[in-house]
């Protein structure tokens, strides 16, 4: 921001744009805040504060959501995941602190291509045992604390096992929940939580609380054959922009 107490109108505009159009698809497809709000906010705001704003925002999204949606949760398979990611914080919190984030971002990248194509291809692993949702959310929690970006690997293990629309975000959405409160509970230790982070969160809360409350009509049409292309698209978009970003 310009400085430590004054936020311009065009930063305001942009990270208002960002998180309403975060918001908005979130509810539509029950992944993505992060996704799509961090690229939009950097254009403007520092990357330090546009992570506390997607990762505080992104809570509230996610809470929200897993409890609204919670009859359609799968909670086996969500305790799974969400211990599973829980393990893997740590380990995410290391490999930040030794590893080029630009490395990260490529392998990262590259891997999600790799599961989108798998998935456009309809690969089926419901029949595939415990150890896919484990494997799936301990990657979720490294990504996590490494590159604030836990998304892809969910969306693929919760996409390979075919789950309905309503079933995959309540489910998604309990995992995220969970996965942030220890994501931002880290972050703070770690000093990552600034001030002016906090400023720009609340600033943004009203885009925030506005794409919320236009997603929900809309939500009820986005299923079946247009959900899978919706999360098919986001996934695309993930792994293109996490490679541009690590090669430029």
């Amino acid at each position: 921001m310009a400085d430590s107490t004054t936020v311009t109108a065009t930063e305001l505009i942009v990270v208002a744009i960002a998180i309403f159009t975060a918001a908005f698809v979130q509810v539509l497809s029950g992944f993505g805040f992060a996704l799509l709000s961090m690229p939009i906010m950097t254009i403007a705001i520092p990357v330090k504060e546009a992570v506390v704003v997607s990762t505080l925002l992104g809570m509230l999204s996610t809470t929200w959501q897993a409890w609204h949606l919670r009859a359609d949760t799968q909670r086996p398979l969500a305790k799974r995941l969400t211990l599973s990611a829980f393990v893997g914080m740590p380990l995410g919190l290391y490999l930040l602190n030794v590893v080029d984030n630009d490395m990260l971002r490529l392998g990262l990248g590259i891997a999600v291509i790799i599961a989108t194509i798998l998935l456009i291809a309809r690969i089926n692993l419901s029949h595939v045992g415990p150890g896919l949702d484990m494997g799936v959310g301990f990657v979720s929690g490294v990504l996590n604390t490494s590159l604030s970006t836990n998304g892809p690997p969910l969306v693929f293990g919760l996409q390979a096992r075919h789950l309905d629309a309503a079933a995959f975000r309540a489910t998604i959405s309990t995992v995220f929940a969970f996965s942030n409160v220890v994501g931002i509970t880290l972050f703070a230790l770690n000093g990552k939580i600034t001030a002016d982070g906090l400023k720009a969160a609340a600033i943004a809360l009203p885009a925030w609380v506005i794409g919320q409350g236009l997603a929900w009509p809309v939500r009820k049409h986005v299923h079946g054959e247009r959900f899978r292309i919706l999360v098919l698209s986001l996934l695309f978009v993930a792994g293109t922009s996490t490679i541009i970003l690590a090669l430029v």
